[in-house]
């Protein structure tokens, strides 16, 4: 719940969204999506996880692919993100679909993370 609540600073609810992606009844893939953040053309994605059975399918880079079009239409300029220094899994997909290492990067407690950005 926490996580589903989670905010960045000078955003509220309504910029944020929650998605769940199905494959008939079955929930395969999750994200956290927040719009106009850091600033006015891009949007953040907070997390993507998809299950294990769709793992290496190319389905989570068609859920990727088909978001980033969708946000060029509506004047989006740019996807921003973050992964878990040293996590070569989370480092070689979003290479893959486009993102690249803005050469920001945040501690915290427990790790390191690569702040990394798509154009549109």
């Amino acid at each position: 719940m926490n996580d589903m609540n989670a905010l960045p600073p000078n955003k509220e609810m309504c910029d944020k969204y929650y998605l769940g992606f199905y494959d008939g009844e079955k929930l395969i893939a999750v994200m956290d999506f927040i719009m106009a953040y850091p600033d006015e053309l891009t949007a953040f994605i907070g997390f993507f996880m998809t299950d294990v059975s769709i793992q290496n399918t190319g389905t989570g880079s068609k859920i990727i692919n088909g978001l980033c079009a969708y946000l060029f239409r509506i004047g989006m300029a740019n996807v921003r993100l973050g992964w878990v220094k040293g996590n070569p899994q989370a480092e070689h997909f979003w290479y893959k679909n486009g993102f690249r290492e803005t050469g920001v990067t945040y501690d915290t407690e427990n790790y390191t993370v690569i702040v990394a950005q798509r154009g549109l």
